[in-house]
């Protein structure tokens, strides 16, 4: 994955929740956009966990893919 892309969705207007995968298949949820920033070299990417209180550091060249959930209809 590339920081290109991750930015993209990072900055996507309006903002969709979103996961990034892992190569090692575990999954890290960004539900909102205060919730992640990519470094200014865009190598790292941190996210705080979902409570706001623990943060995971993840190496970019590390990251499969991103996944968005689909929205459903009602």
């Amino acid at each position: 994955m590339t920081k290109e892309a991750i930015r993209e969705y990072l900055e996507a207007v309006p903002f969709r929740p979103f996961r990034v995968r892992l190569t090692d298949g575990r999954p890290c949820e960004v539900p909102a956009r205060d919730f992640a920033h990519l470094a200014p070299n865009g190598r790292t990417l941190v996210v705080f966990t979902a409570g706001g209180d623990g943060v995971r550091v993840l190496d970019v060249a590390l990251v499969t893919e991103v996944e968005v959930p689909e929205i459903k209809p009602t």
